[in-house]
């Protein structure tokens, strides 16, 4: 029996141990086996194909995303203008601000190469988390606050610099 691999990937987790790639991301620091286990039932893993949207600047946030193999671009798009913020590959992560609210994203990821192939974990099952796991949920929004301090401290950084070179 033929399946459309898009639509096969999002349920076919047996060649891909989905643990290893959640001990890569600093939003599942500190998290033992065991409980990397529970949260592994929750994530769903996709394939992008190349120039297809994982989604668009301005659309509510839904989850967070951890590539697996291919690129992602962020980016703005202002009417026919794109600037590049970053270019993403294995083992980085994006999106995670929207495990914390549904804000609309501030920014577009673009699947990039011939097959982007991510895992991803939505805000409704990190909800479900702190119901079921309170303890695991505690150490996920601890890590993503780290997270996202880290990166508007970097952010703040770029900012001063650009400002004492002009």
């Amino acid at each position: 029996m033929i399946f459309d691999a898009l639509w096969t990937n999002f349920f076919n987790k047996q060649h891909l141990n989905i643990r290893d790639y959640l001990k890569k991301v600093p939003v599942f620091n500190d998290i033992n086996d065991r409980d990397l286990k529970r949260i592994e039932r929750y994530v769903i893993r996709r394939k992008f194909l190349t120039n297809e949207y994982i989604f668009r600047e301005t659309e509510p946030g839904a989850g967070m995303y951890i590539i697996i193999s291919g690129e992602v671009k962020i980016q703005l798009e202002s009417g026919k203008q794109v600037k590049e913020l970053a270019c993403l590959k294995e083992g980085d992560f994006f999106g995670e601000m929207a495990l914390l609210d549904e804000s609309p994203r501030s920014a577009s990821a673009l699947a990039v190469s011939d097959t982007v192939e991510l895992i991803s974990f939505f805000r409704g099952d990190l909800l479900k988390v702190i119901e079921e796991y309170p303890n695991i949920a505690c150490k996920i929004l601890w890590n993503i606050g780290s997270v996202i301090s880290e990166r508007l401290r970097k952010n703040n950084e770029l900012l001063h610099m650009c400002q004492k070179n002009n």
